[in-house]
């Protein structure tokens, strides 16, 4: 079984909404407290493009089991054109068999292409196995932001990390 990284487009995005409410269910993956729509999420999708910030999709023998996405931080603010927001998402079916690290390498080899420079991440601070992924990359710790979460009365917070591409 080979593993494939494509552009994702409009019509990826039912399997993209569905693996990214895999972990609104599990509870540990992101902020959100119910499942999202794809409705809710076609302005996201217009808002990414494949020479600036792009959605990759994931396959393995053609069928879309991840996908991961460079998003704007801070749109429209010229200083900080060069810093990306990274996502990934993995379905569940098929953690823990390297394919997130697959995807987060592909990303990171994308960066230059794209002019990016600066990467961050923000997760939760109860999700041990996304924040270990990231350190793998060597990104750092670079926040913190205690108890700000609230999914069904568990509280916790979310961390950032980053990762600086450009040699100082």
């Amino acid at each position: 079984m080979t593993a494939t990284i494509r552009f994702a487009e409009i019509n990826d995005l039912p399997r993209v909404v569905e693996i990214y409410n895999q972990g609104v269910v599990a509870g540990n993956a992101n902020a959100d407290d119910a499942p999202v729509t794809v409705d809710q999420r076609v302005n996201w999708f217009l808002d990414h493009d494949r020479n600036s910030f792009p959605v990759y999709i994931l396959e393995l023998d053609q069928k879309i089991i991840g996908w991961g996405s460079l998003s704007s931080y801070r749109n429209g603010r010229n200083g900080l054109r060069t810093t990306a927001e990274i996502s990934y998402y993995i379905d569940y079916e098929y953690h823990c068999k390297g394919y997130g690290k697959l995807l987060i390498s592909y990303m990171i080899s994308e960066t230059r292409r794209l002019g990016i420079q600066h990467l961050f991440a923000i997760m939760l601070d109860i999700n041990p196995v996304s924040e270990a992924i990231l350190k793998h990359f060597e990104f750092e710790k670079w926040g913190h932001l205690p108890k700000i979460v609230n999914l069904h009365g568990k509280i916790c917070g979310q961390l950032i990390y980053g990762k600086n591409l450009i040699s100082p």
